[in-house]
């Protein structure tokens, strides 16, 4: 913890620059709060998420241009740890949070599914149907006690039964599905809607078989006639917090058609 404290002013300067959450005259003291308020809901509601990993999102939220429509969208709840730390900067951004879960766990993985390899730990995840429930009243009673539910919208049922319904566009997209079967539906559906430049949070950064969709060539082309977004934190997730070997965490994210800035080479000086 004490090591987390000292690295935070590193891992979050972007979250404190004056420049993000100025158009929606979020200021510094408002950050600082928002980060009290959402270290304390990690420890008070049961999360698979960290509430670093949550601001990391909402510094993203916060760069949007006002002008930009659309909304923030979670897939996998759980107990809403995250959504309840996300609602409260959607609430500041005048945004609407869309919740997706089935509210009963996991559905039944494929054979293929089942196990996960995780490369940062040299471990295995398993899963089985019903994992990692949060039921309706639960998220709902979270949100109301720690978040902005009003700032929520609810889609109750399986992936293939709600996300296909979705028309809205989205300025940010949080995935923590567990399952590649999962996480296909959810790109199929939403990456489409996602705007020009938004970003995609993934929370299996670091499983083997989710990391590897991101570079897919051939899925990208057949289900969404575009090229493969790679993966930032493809392996070991996004270096915030310290573990053995340097940093890491569950986190990683890609950005929708990102603007490309032209780099050009040093020259290197010789004696």
């Amino acid at each position: 913890m004490v090591t987390l404290m000292l690295t935070m002013p590193v891992l979050l300067g972007e979250y404190f620059r004056r420049s993000t959450g100025r158009e929606y005259r979020i200021g510094f003291c408002t950050k600082l709060v928002l980060v009290l308020k959402m270290a304390r809901n990690n420890l008070r509601v049961t999360s698979a998420s960290t509430f670093v990993e949550h601001l990391v999102m909402a510094t993203r939220i916060m760069q949007v241009p006002r002008a930009v429509p659309g909304v923030v969208v979670e897939c996998g709840t759980y107990q809403g740890g995250s959504a309840v730390n996300l609602s409260l900067m959607c609430a500041l951004c005048g945004r609407r949070l869309q919740l997706f879960d089935s509210f009963a766990g996991l559905p039944e993985p494929s054979e293929t599914d089942k196990h996960h390899t995780l490369l940062d730990c040299s471990k295995v995840h398993t899963y089985a149907r019903g994992a990692f429930l949060g039921t309706l009243e639960t998220v709902r009673s979270n949100l109301a006690r720690y978040g902005v539910e009003a700032a929520c919208d609810y889609h109750v049922g399986f992936f293939d039964q709600t996300i296909p319904n979705f028309k809205e566009p989205c300025v940010l997209l949080f995935l923590d599905v567990d399952l590649v079967d999962s996480l296909k539906t959810c790109l199929r559906h939403l990456w489409p809607l996602l705007q020009e430049g938004g970003y995609l949070f993934t929370h299996e950064a670091s499983h083997l078989e989710v990391a590897a969709l991101f570079f897919d060539k051939q899925w990208w082309q057949e289900n969404l006639q575009s090229a493969f977004p790679g993966l930032v934190g493809a392996g070991n997730g996004l270096g915030l917090y310290p573990r053995s070997g340097g940093f890491s965490s569950s986190l990683g994210y890609t950005v929708k058609h990102p603007r490309r800035k032209e780099c050009r080479e040093v020259p290197q000086t010789g004696e």
